[in-house]
């Protein structure tokens, strides 16, 4: 079957408007598809906190984790590069930062601070043309203290 000259030009443009379409729903769809759940949803003062990474596909060239609302060099917490005999490098936001993170994208933050809120971001890369972000919040709650006078209340009860 051949397609008459004058439409060819008209299937072509429509053919690659049709492509364009599904690139960018599956782009959107990617990025949906991340989540980052976090473990406790509320930490406490010098408790650990697991920002645990669902929806990784099973192959991937690296991951960056960030703190902050941009992400850049000045943001980066460490790069995870699965596959290599030291994985983890740490950026410059790592600053006295225990954290340590996991092949699959997550990443565990010991003895979380209140100074320790914020937003955290992974970016996922697949490969070059394609990464997959998610982001998160954090509130990190300053240790409860007793207050004295509701020990004194329970002991004269």
């Amino acid at each position: 079957m051949e397609i008459p000259m004058g439409t060819q030009g008209c299937f072509s443009k429509s053919l690659l408007l049709s492509a364009s379409i599904l690139v960018l729903w599956m782009l959107q769809g990617s990025q949906a598809a991340l989540h980052i759940q976090k473990i406790p949803e509320q930490p406490q003062k010098n408790q650990d906190l697991l920002l645990s990474v669902q929806g990784v596909p099973d192959t991937f060239q690296d991951f960056n984790w960030y703190l902050g609302e941009e992400m850049y060099g000045g943001t980066r917490l460490f790069t995870y590069i699965p596959g290599i005999q030291r994985p983890q490098r740490d950026g410059s936001a790592m600053g006295q930062r225990d954290i340590v993170g996991f092949p699959n994208g997550s990443m565990v933050l010991r003895r979380t601070q209140p100074t320790d809120s914020g937003t955290y971001q992974v970016a996922i890369t697949i490969n070059s043309e394609w990464t997959m972000k998610a982001k998160t919040e954090v509130q990190v709650a300053a240790a409860s203290k007793c207050q004295p006078e509701l020990l004194s209340h329970l002991r004269l009860n």
